[in-house]
């Protein structure tokens, strides 16, 4: 389990290693648009399958009930898709078609209707917007610190609207100064050939350096809160340092590249001492918005380790909050 936040070495590295696995199972891996965005070609624009989203939403609301009876709030955070902020830049004949585009809605309205607590992240991300902030970088398939830290002071509300979180005042995360971090988006620097990585160049990333001290302080107080995604909420860009720093409470964080899934990582949190020794008040478990066509047995999308059917994974999670 990795506590946040993780020294400016180790981030960076995490995140190049979650950059160079998160697509690996990408057909057409990149879409280049206008103005040398580029954009995940694995993520369709055309293609929604809502019986499929029911299903994952079901296994989720399943997981939703064995929290509760352990007394632990689940809150489900699904990052839109980047399209939708930067339209204008798809390439000419490529667009958002109608299902894509009313998907996000129709999954909130979904987990929702389960009685799962599911905040629409757009909301943080208008704020991005209105400062004048990128949402996503532009040739890389993540958001933006600015965009990672909206989304966690977002869900920093829905949690203190709850009430008072157990452990020590003060134990959050502190926050660190701005730097730049020049280097080529993930989506350039593992899919496209030499020239057009010359072509398409580096970008800056605005990031925080991690504060001093806070690693120490992390370790020696109990998490109220865990996080577990993919690499948009690994310490990188931010959101669990800005979810501790809000909550003002140590956060616990579980996150895998990509290609390993939402279902496998949130099984490892399950299964692990941790999570054992120190069961958390809310976990809060991050999806991209088209990983919910995907269930535990999606052959293609995760990796092979991570396959199950999917009632041998719900039994799995079963299990683990029993113990």
């Amino acid at each position: 389990m990795t506590r946040c936040p993780l020294s400016a070495r180790s981030a960076i590295t995490a995140f190049l290693l979650a950059a160079s696995a998160t697509c690996g199972f990408a057909r057409d891996a990149v879409i280049e648009g206008k103005d040398n965005w580029l954009f995940a070609g694995w993520e369709s624009l055309t293609v929604d399958r809502p019986a499929a989203e029911r299903s994952s939403i079901q296994l989720i609301a399943d997981v939703n009930r064995g929290l509760a009876q352990q007394n632990i709030k689940l809150i489900v955070a699904v990052v839109p898709i980047k399209p939708r902020y930067y339209k204008a830049l798809l390439p000419d004949g490529l667009s958002i078609a109608e299902a894509v585009e009313k998907r996000y809605d129709f999954l909130l309205v979904e987990l929702r209707s389960a009685g799962i607590a599911a905040p629409d992240l757009r909301d943080a991300l208008k704020k991005v917007i209105v400062g004048k902030q990128e949402v996503f970088y532009r040739a890389d398939f993540h958001w933006t610190t600015f965009a990672a830290e909206a989304a966690a002071d977002q869900i920093a509300d829905v949690i203190k609207s709850v009430g008072p979180l157990p452990g020590k005042a003060g134990s959050g995360a502190q926050l660190g100064d701005w730097i730049n971090d020049r280097h080529l988006g993930d989506l350039a620097a593992n899919f496209l050939s030499p020239e057009r990585k010359r072509i398409i160049g580096p970008e800056s990333y605005v990031i925080r350096k991690p504060a001093s001290g806070n690693a120490t302080l992390l370790d020696s107080d109990p998490s109220p809160v865990a996080v577990v995604g993919n690499s948009f909420v690994q310490p990188y860009f931010g959101f669990p340092q800005r979810l501790s720093n809000q909550i003002d409470r140590p956060v616990s964080l579980k996150w895998n590249p990509g290609d390993i899934g939402p279902w496998t990582t949130l099984l490892q949190f399950l299964q692990s001492a941790e999570f054992k020794s120190n069961p958390v008040k809310f976990l809060v478990w991050q999806f991209n918005e088209g990983q919910l066509q995907n269930g535990p047995d999606a052959v293609g999308e995760w990796a092979a380790q991570s396959i199950l059917p999917p009632r041998q994974w719900l039994l799995k999670v079963e299990e683990s909050l029993q113990k």
